[in-house]
């Protein structure tokens, strides 16, 4: 089968990461929707940031037990742990009649979505050759994308109902993907890493000859893929300390700011509030839902192109604080722009925009809006794919689940932050605007620090990487620290004679 049955199992394992895109996609639209608002006794700035904020609240937890439940049942087993979550707050945010019982499905479905954030990335290395690994792990963030795109467009389209059902529709069609995913799991292949460190070695050899075409290849790849888990469960850890112990914490700062160095592009400000933001620039709110479905067809076109041509050909590094340079001078020119030409008054938008000459400085907005385009094609060019590649690969097996894990809790730490206070800095007259100043000094601090602290880990194994980053000096080390100890050992039998 190899290389076909490989990308199809990774490309419906990414189902997944189709749900936490969709679910971050959708909230930005629902939340100026005039039925849901009605509904849920219209929301003000600060219990908007809490319902987006509470959804990231969940993922974070999810991402923190991701680990256990990955070694103790699995990666597939997790998959669907996260599946069933996600189909149960998806229920109870349709069926909802309050603010409350939203908040509560939105924290449920955020534990299942910070589960498959963190598994279905890890799954996709584990399964991957390392000559598509960026291609196979990058179809995370083309589904996540994919999912924005659906979501965005669902929410435009369904506004024109004139029912609660132009809230309830949008947001109940992201049960049938999670269940879906649920029952399909059953026929993806376990992790051959995974079987190996619970000592089902025959299924993982019947894996690996799934995943590989060459014969030659395949035993080459199962006997590394043994030896190096053989080696990391003689000392396999579940112990958190272990993340910052010497030999590895290099490897939990490099994956943990790679994934807050994504959230520090200021990324999720346009993908959750983008069309908040178009709706304060004076556009009306089916012109800012169609604006925002538009944007979010244009990252994962990008994404495509990242993962299919240049990601593994181009690096990760170098995608990394290029990307960061662009985007922050992008946000730059939103900010300047913005402060110069704001939209509308409260008091002015509360009257129907009289008062508000929407021919002044329109131009400049629509400017604003290409820009956020622009930005969106930086993100999915670079930090988009690559935070996720990256934190699957900079692990060994040891810590591996937990460093992942990590990784991506880390993620929904700085997301929750960013989504709460968001909508809250933007709707501040005295801030507006400088808020996107902010991430622009963000994205030039991102730049420097990769640019000088993180390695290229393109086209190396798992377990190349590992050497790369130092494991090879850790061993020489602990036999040179060995022998040493048997010498003297041997001179003290020797003096005891």
């Amino acid at each position: 089968m190899g290389l076909i049955y490989n990308i199809t199992c990774a490309s419906f394992a990414a189902l997944g990461s189709f749900l936490f895109g969709y679910d971050s996609g959708i909230i930005g639209g629902v939340l100026i929707q005039e039925h849901f608002l009605a509904s849920h006794n219209n929301p003000n700035s600060a219990l908007k940031g809490a319902i987006v904020a509470l959804f990231n609240v969940g993922c974070f937890f999810g991402a923190c037990v991701a680990a256990t439940l990955a070694t103790k049942w699995g990666r597939k087993r997790t998959i669907q742990v996260g599946c069933f979550f996600a189909a149960v707050g998806g229920t109870i945010q349709t069926a909802s009649i309050n603010v409350g019982m939203f908040i509560a499905g939105r924290l449920i479905i955020g534990l299942g979505i910070g589960l498959l954030s963190m598994i279905v990335p890890l799954y996709q290395a584990e399964i991957s050759s390392p000559k598509i690994r960026g291609f196979t792990v990058g179809l995370s963030q083309q589904f996540i994308g994919f999912g924005v795109l659906v979501s965005t467009w669902v929410v435009y389209g369904a506004n024109r109902i004139d029912s609660d059902a132009q809230w309830q529709i949008p947001i109940g069609i992201q049960i049938a993907p999670a269940v879906i995913l649920f029952f399909g799991t059953f026929f993806l292949p376990y992790s051959p890493r995974w079987l190996i460190s619970v000592g089902r070695k025959e299924e993982a050899r019947k894996v690996v000859g799934k995943l590989y075409n060459d014969p030659e290849l395949q035993e080459k790849t199962y006997r590394e893929i043994c030896e190096e888990v053989e080696k990391e469960l003689k000392v396999v850890s579940m112990n958190p300390k272990d993340l910052i112990a010497p030999q590895y914490i290099k490897r939990t700062l490099l994956a943990c700011g790679a994934q807050i160095g994504a959230q520090f592009t200021g990324i999720n400000i346009a993908n959750y509030y983008g069309a908040t933001i178009y709706t304060a620039l004076g556009f009306d709110t089916d012109t800012s839902l169609l604006v925002n479905a538009i944007y979010s067809v244009v990252g994962p076109i990008t994404n495509f192109i990242t993962i299919t041509f240049i990601v593994d050909r181009v690096g990760r590094v170098r995608l990394m604080w290029l990307g960061s340079i662009a985007m922050g001078i992008l946000l730059m020119l939103i900010g300047a722009i913005y402060k110069v030409y704001p939209g509308p008054t409260e008091e002015q938008q509360a009257n129907n925009l009289i008062g508000y000459d929407e021919s002044r400085g329109r131009s400049a907005h629509y400017a604003i809006i290409c820009f956020f385009y622009l930005f969106s094609i930086v993100f999915s060019l670079s930090w988009g794919p690559v935070a996720w590649i990256y934190q699957s690969e900079v692990f060994p097996l040891k810590i591996r689940t937990m460093g992942n894990s990590a990784a991506t809790a880390s993620n929904w730490l700085f997301n929750t932050w960013i989504s709460q206070v968001s909508p809250i800095a933007l709707e501040n007259p005295s801030v507006g605007p400088e808020f996107f100043f902010v991430f622009m000094s963000t994205n030039f601090a991102v730049a420097a620090y990769t640019f000088f602290f993180y390695p290229e880990t393109k086209g190396r194994t798992l377990e190349e990487i590992s050497e790369a980053l130092g494991d090879a000096e850790e061993k020489k080390v602990a036999g040179a620290e060995h022998e040493k100890t048997e010498a003297v050992s041997t001179s003290s039998r020797d003096k005891e004679t």
